[in-house]
């Protein structure tokens, strides 16, 4: 046909731009770079018109370039039944990132095909449950029903699984005499216990007649937890009953704590309930009063037998929500030496020494956490009304190193990902081709992508080197012509927007969250759309907040409304900023002043907590690199008003 004549002369004009006629050598390399490029791009077109002789004539040429083995991955995972093939990739490329995910592609494949001999001759040490349960379902049919079956039950009772693979397994499991009462009897528990009732409800069917009418109790009791409170025979004749009523006590705890506690305490020395039941139900009702702000937290807290990690914290912040520095230091005491080393709770140590008139103690322990650079360590300077120290110390790695580690294979491949505008692919292969290097290269590969000026992947890389004294790698000045634009726009210091910009995305400009959140400063789709119906602006796409002068001029114009709605506290609008502002404005004491940095430490969410912190510090360190002097700490954390 015409076409293949044509298709035929262009795979020749491609060959001869890669090679010359007599040594088959490109005597200028970027250029033969740049072709191999195009024929890349041709060779993928290609693939998606399944023109299979024109893709092999082509690819033939690209064996020596570096998104080879990314190419032909892309051909083969639409052609599983090619086995050859398929052996052949796995062997040549088995260091590869893709020869693993072709791997498990082929093998679901052959299940498909039922060709379980050949799923198990290709098996693997995987954690992947749905791959294990495609695994245990070549057991099943190979003659080893005991193993698959006992890995098919491991498999049920751990999670709620469902895939082809594993629905068709567990159908197995149910229809054989390794299924019994007492086994859906554990999945039920377990279903409830992970807040499941959907999975626990069917489950009544392959109850006992003596389970039953407890599953049923249980049940109900999830729906409507107050019932725990009335009387009935269940708690005093099922042996599930000390865990039923815990379980109860706690969902109803989260609608209703004051009944629940008063029931709880009036009855669990009346019902029999496994001791670490009793531990961890009195654990959580504790730490359930102490992020309500209740007044008797604190006595709860210390009157616990075996108090968790989580419930010294939480005693510690019910006494400074008192401001009782003598409650607190006696708190403080009982956390672990580790802990207790933490910039944070030094910090709030040298606050209570401070106020119960242990000045020199409290003055040391300031002096010391001011060489720190972190959120406390910048606390503790402005108490003793010193700058900041940033304790700038730049990784030293040589420009050999950094060319060497650059011409390495897996390296290759990111750089070619990024020519071609394909940051996600780049991202991916970054991380593969970290994996394995040590500290000391980890901190070559953070120069390196400091070179290709990728912020965010610098950042992440030094920190997995656990380089953290870097100070222009780690808080890069990208994007400053746009932040000063829109911060001096709207009003707000520049420092703290780069402060949330370092926080919310490390400069990562395709930032793309789980949740929707978009792009540098992470603005949801639905909070955009307002923002441009305020800005008289026309809204055509989500993908816009990927633009990164709009989303920091839509992320400045949001942060300004926050500041105004909290009466220009910064503490308060970054809060709101991650949290949200009604959460914020519940956070807030009806009477109760509090200082700024106590306000902070009794935020129930750890990750707002940690986030205000942490924009703050970043803040302040901009601040430095800016050469500025407006931020001051004292403002920062000044006191926080009643609402």
């Amino acid at each position: 046909m015409p076409h293949k004549s044509v298709n035929r002369l262009f795979v020749q004009l491609i060959l001869y731009s890669l090679f010359s006629s007599n040594s088959f050598a490109i005597e200028d390399a970027s250029q033969n770079r740049i072709a191999q490029r195009q024929a890349f791009l041709q060779a993928e077109r290609y693939i998606s018109q399944n023109r299979e002789a024109d893709y092999f004539a082509l690819a033939a040429s690209l064996k020596t370039y570096p998104l080879y083995p990314y190419l032909h991955y892309q051909w083969l995972k639409n052609h599983l039944d090619d086995q050859n093939g398929i052996e052949l990739y796995l062997s040549e490329y088995a260091d590869s990132r893709y020869a693993q995910q072709l791997h498990s592609k082929w093998l679901f494949n052959l299940g498909k095909q039922q060709r379980w001999d050949a799923v198990l001759s290709h098996q693997y040490p995987t954690d992947n449950p749905e791959t294990q349960c495609l695994f245990a379902l070549a057991q099943f049919h190979n003659n080893q029903s005991v193993v698959a079956l006992n890995r098919a039950k491991r498999l049920w009772l751990q999670a709620d699984l469902h895939s082809e693979h594993c629905d068709a397994l567990f159908s197995l499991l149910k229809q054989s005499s390794s299924f019994d009462s007492d086994l859906a009897w554990q999945k039920f528990q377990w279903a409830l216990s992970n807040n499941n009732p959907q999975v626990a409800t069917p489950l009544l069917d392959f109850l006992s007649d003596q389970q039953r009418p407890i599953a049923n109790i249980w049940l109900k009791l999830y729906k409507q937890p107050e019932l725990v409170k009335q009387h009935g025979d269940w708690k005093r004749e099922s042996d599930q009953a000390g865990l039923m009523f815990a379980q109860t006590i706690l969902r109803w705890a989260d609608s209703d704590l004051t009944a629940a506690l008063a029931t709880w305490d009036r009855e669990k020395n009346t019902i029999n309930i496994a001791p670490e039941t009793l531990i961890d139900t009195e654990n959580n009702l504790a730490l359930a009063l102490a992020l309500k702000g209740e007044a008797d937290a604190y006595q709860r807290l210390a009157q616990l037998s075996k108090p968790n990690q989580a419930n010294r914290e939480w005693q510690i912040r019910a006494a400074l929500r008192a401001q009782n520095w003598s409650a607190a230091d006696t708190a403080l005491a009982g956390l672990d030496d580790e802990t207790k080393h933490q910039d944070k709770w030094q910090y709030w140590q040298a606050r209570a020494w401070h106020e119960l008139g242990q000045k020199p103690q409290a003055e040391h322990v300031f002096q010391q956490l001011a060489q720190q650079r972190s959120f406390y360590g910048f606390l503790a300077a402005e108490k003793l009304q010193q700058p900041i120290n940033l304790a700038d110390n730049p990784i030293h790695v040589s420009a050999t190193e950094i060319a060497q580690l650059k011409q390495q294979a897996n390296f290759q491949v990111v750089s070619e990902f990024l020519a071609l505008d394909r940051p996600l692919e780049a991202k991916r292969q970054w991380w593969f081709a970290t994996t394995h290097l040590d500290k000391h290269d980890l901190a070559v590969a953070a120069k390196l992508a400091e070179q290709w000026q990728w912020p965010a992947i610098a950042i992440f890389t030094s920190a997995k080197a656990q380089q953290w004294n870097d100070i222009s790698l780690r808080f890069p000045l990208v994007y400053a012509n746009e932040i000063d634009l829109h911060a001096t726009k709207h009003q707000v210091d520049p420092a703290l927007i780069f402060g949330l910009l370092r926080q919310e995305s490390a400069f990562d400009e395709s930032a793309d969250s789980v949740v929707g959140a978009k792009g540098l400063m992470q603005l949801m789709p639905k909070t955009a759309k307002e923002i441009a119906s305020e800005l008289k602006q026309t809204w055509q796409n989500d993908s816009r907040l990927f633009n990164p002068n709009l989303n920091i001029q839509y992320g400045s114009f949001y942060y300004k409304k926050l500041l105004t709605e909290f009466d220009d506290h910064p503490l308060l609008a970054t809060a709101a900023y991650n949290a949200g502002s009604k959460k914020v404005k519940r956070w807030l004491s009806s009477n109760q002043a509090l200082p700024g940095d106590i306000w902070i430490e009794l935020i129930p969410y750890k990750e707002t907590r940690e986030y205000v912190s942490s924009v703050l510090q970043y803040a302040l360190i901009y601040q430095q690199r800016l050469h500025r002097e407006s931020l001051k700490v004292v403002n920062l954390i000044r006191e926080v008003k009643p609402y």
